[in-house]
Formats: structure tokens, C-alpha cells, sequence
């Protein structure tokens, strides 16, 4: 009901209009991005607020207009909810940059609910051959990763790097590496590198002092899921001539960045990825089905939303958190 408070039982009407879907919610994952959303730390969450932008559940009712779902479909909803299909971006298939878009927490209630009105157009057929609890990730951060990789360009077999291994890392290394990629994982935790070899890459200690030595110049690619500060400079210079570096998370402090490492003999550049259109979220899914790439997660009952709240607050879930309505 406020910034920062505790979830607690709330009702709320939506009209049903012609290009909606009633979802029955099965799952919905709890991600940092939430408990930012919750604690309005980018300034613009609206309350009383509902929250949850990984949603995986059942259509039991769609509109006159929806053609391609139908009830008992099991689909999945992300953090866009809605676009104009007016303007330029969305005519372009860009619709993730519809300056009439509507999101989770900011516009529209999300997946802490048993139930979710969403326009059909922003629902997905999840695969069959997915796991509905580690499937719920993808919807958000499955497709942030997926659809920055893409914008890359990457040339086959390219040498990557993704920094932090959490819910966005651990996706993010498990794309590269299917794709036929050389990826090495940065993480200050050592307990990771396991990890890190099971999902195909290599762990390097970004807490050792001799990284920025041993790898200057040595990435085409570099993929920041940090949300905590770091040095993003000591990672440019481990681009190569024409490397990239991208960002998909970003701590609350402003970082300082050498503009001079962008040009220094190599001719590197830094973009953004904000989440992914709707062919994104189609080719990311239908990748993952056919790669088996799902998300490593702990699984709670919805009605413990509180506790893992906390968790997430607290930093001790090592990947994802997911709550189940069945549990």
C-alpha cells in the first residue's frame, strides 16, 4: 500500500476489453527488479501497487478480438503490458519503445495475484516442453538477455564475458554458450565457478587484482547484469577493437566513464538493452525450448510472498525466486 510496506490482501476491477485475456496465475517469479519496484527506488512506481513481472498462468476467458489464445492455453506475461501499435516503433516491430506503452507497477497491476487481465498481444504460448516454475524468468529476464545478445551481432564463435552470475547472469551465459559463443562468467564469489562451468562458461574472479591484466583487450563482447557499483572502465579495456559493451541492470549511483577508452586504438562502443520486443520474446522462448535453457530457481508458495520479499531484500537466494499457487 506504500512504499516499502509489507504485501497484503487487495482487490481491484479492470475493465475486460476486446483484445484481453483472463489469466489464471499458476506461477510468478520474485526478482530484484520487484523489490526496486516496491520500494519505488526509481521514482516511479504508483500505489496501491501490485507487483511481478514474470507471470506464467492458464486463459480462462479471452476477448472477441483475441484469435490466437484460447482458454486452458498456459502462457506467459512479462513487464510490457500494452502499446499503441500506432506509432513508429511499434509499425517497426519496436514496440518495447512505444511512448504510450504500459508496464508492471508503473501503469498496470502485475503477477502477485491469482488472477491477471492482459492484452493478448503481450501473452505467450510458453513451450510445452518448458517448465512452468523455470520457464517464469524468461519472460523478463530471459528477453532482456536474449534481445541484447541479438542486437550485439555477434560474428560466430566470438569471445564473450557476462558480470554478475544471478537470475539475468546465469540466462545470459546459458544463451551465449548455445550459441556457440566462448563466454567466461565474472563473479566476486568464488563458490560460483561450479556453477558457472555447469552452464558452459569459464569463472574468472572479478575480485582478484591481476583481471584487468590478464584480460585487456581480450572481449567482443561484455554484459553487465551488475545492479551494485563497479568500475565499468577496467572492463572497457578488456574490449577488443570494435568490442561491445552492454548494459541491462544498473546500480542507483552514476558511474564515471572514461570516454577516452571508447576510441584508445580500438574503436569500442557502449549500449542499453531495455527488454525486448514481441518477436524477441517469441525466438527467445522458442530458443530456450529448443536448448532446454531454463532457469535455475527456488521455488515457495504464494502465500509466503512476504518471506520472499525478505529473501530477495536480503541477498541470500542465489539465482531466482518463484512462488506457486499450487503449493
Amino acid at each position: 500500500m506504500h512504499p516499502g510496506g509489507p504485501a497484503e490482501p487487495f482487490t481491484y476491477e479492470r475493465k475486460f476489453g476486446k483484445n484481453d485475456i483472463l489469466v489464471k496465475i499458476s506461477h510468478c517469479a520474485v526478482a530484484t527488479g520487484d523489490v526496486q519496484i516496491i520500494n519505488n527506488e526509481w521514482g516511479d512506481s504508483k500505489f496501491p501497487l501490485i507487483a511481478g513481472h514474470e507471470i506464467i498462468g492458464i486463459v480462462e476467458r479471452s476477448g472477441a478480438n483475441v484469435m490466437k489464445l484460447k482458454q486452458g492455453d498456459r502462457v506467459g506475461v512479462g513487464y510490457q503490458l500494452s502499446a499503441c501499435f500506432k506509432c513508429k516503433f511499434c509499425r517497426d516491430g519496436n514496440e518495447q519503445f512505444c511512448l504510450q506503452q504500459k508496464v508492471v507497477g508503473v501503469d498496470l497491476p502485475g503477477g502477485f495475484a491469482q488472477h491477471i487481465v492482459a492484452d493478448a498481444r503481450f501473452a505467450f504460448k510458453v513451450p510445452r516442453k518448458l517448465d512452468s516454475a523455470g520457464a517464469a524468468p524468461l519472460l523478463s529476464s530471459g528477453l532482456t538477455v536474449y534481445s541484447a545478445i541479438m542486437r550485439a551481432k555477434l560474428p560466430k564463435h566470438s569471445r564473450v564475458a557476462v558480470l554478475g552470475i544471478g537470475g539475468l547472469g546465469q540466462l545470459a551465459i546459458q544463451f551465449l554458450h548455445k550459441m556457440g559463443h566462448d563466454v567466461s562468467g565474472f563473479s566476486h564469489s568464488p563458490g560460483k565457478a561450479k556453477l558457472i562451468r555447469n552452464l558452459g562458461g569459464n569463472y574468472v574472479n572479478s575480485a582478484a587484482p591481476t583481471v584487468d591484466s590478464d584480460h585487456i583487450r581480450k572481449f567482443d563482447f561484455i554484459l553487465s547484469t551488475l545492479n551494485v557499483d563497479f568500475d565499468i572502465n577496467s572492463y572497457l579495456r578488456m574490449l577488443s577493437p570494435e568490442g561491445k559493451f552492454c548494459v541491462v541492470a544498473q546500480p542507483l549511483n552514476k558511474m564515471l566513464l572514461s570516454i577516452g577508452l571508447l576510441y584508445d586504438y580500438a574503436q569500442r562502443s557502449v549500449f542499453g538493452n531495455y527488454t525486448g520486443s514481441r518477436r524477441d520474446m517469441a525466438g527467445m522462448l522458442a530458443f530456450s525450448a529448443r536448448h532446454d535453457i531454463q532457469s535455475m530457481v527456488n521455488v515457495m508458495p504464494f502465500s509466503q510472498i512476504n518471506e520472499a520479499i525478505a529473501l530477495i531484500k536480503s541477498g541470500k537466494v542465489p539465482m531466482r525466486l518463484v512462488l506457486d499457487h499450487s503449493l
